[in-house]
C-alpha cells in the first residue's frame, strides 16, 4: 500500500517546523543585543598587574655518567645475555678479546653487566678480565622471568 504524496509533504513540512523551532530558541537562548549586533568588550589588563616571568639564567650543568670498570672478554665466545644467569635470553655473543665497561653487578658479583659500545648485556664475570673490583660496582636487581 502507498502512503499518499500529501501526507509524505506534510511530515517533510513538520520536520523542517520542528528544526526551525529549534533554531529560533537556540538563537534566542544568546545574549544579542535587541540592535542585532553582538559587541565584544575587551577587558584590559594593565602591564604592571601582569606577571612577570622570572629572567634567571640557567648555569650549565654535566650529566652524570655511570663511570665502570675496564673489562675484557676471557674465551673465544661469551654469551651476552639478558639477565644475570643461564635462563635469560642471549642478547649477542662476543668474540675473545672484546673490551668494555662493566657499570653494574648482581648480588654476588658472580655477573657482570658489560657495555661493548655496541651491545650491552650480563656475562658470566668469571669469564671476564679487567682491573678493580666488581664488588665494587652497584648491584643490579632484574626481575626473574616467567616461564
Amino acid at each position: 500500500m502507498e502512503k499518499p504524496i500529501h501526507s509524505i509533504k506534510g511530515v517533510c513540512m513538520m520536520k523542517s517546523l520542528f528544526l526551525s523551532s529549534i533554531c529560533l530558541v537556540l538563537l534566542t537562548a544568546c545574549s544579542v543585543p535587541a540592535s542585532g549586533k553582538a559587541t565584544a568588550t575587551p577587558t584590559e589588563m594593565p602591564i604592571s598587574t601582569l606577571a612577570q616571568l622570572p629572567t634567571s639564567t640557567l648555569a650549565e650543568t654535566a650529566i652524570p655518567t655511570l663511570q665502570g670498570l675496564k673489562y675484557c672478554v676471557v674465551p673465544n665466545l661469551l654469551n651476552l645475555r639478558s639477565g644475570p644467569g643461564t635462563q635469560y635470553s642471549i642478547v649477542s655473543i662476543e668474540a675473545q678479546a672484546t673490551c668494555g665497561q662493566v657499570t653494574a653487578r648482581n648480588e654476588d658479583a658472580s655477573w657482570a653487566y658489560l657495555n661493548t659500545g655496541k651491545y650491552s648485556g650480563w656475562a658470566y664475570a668469571k669469564y671476564l678480565t679487567g682491573e678493580g673490583d666488581l664488588s665494587t660496582l652497584p648491584v643490579f636487581t632484574v626481575l626473574t622471568p616467567t616461564p
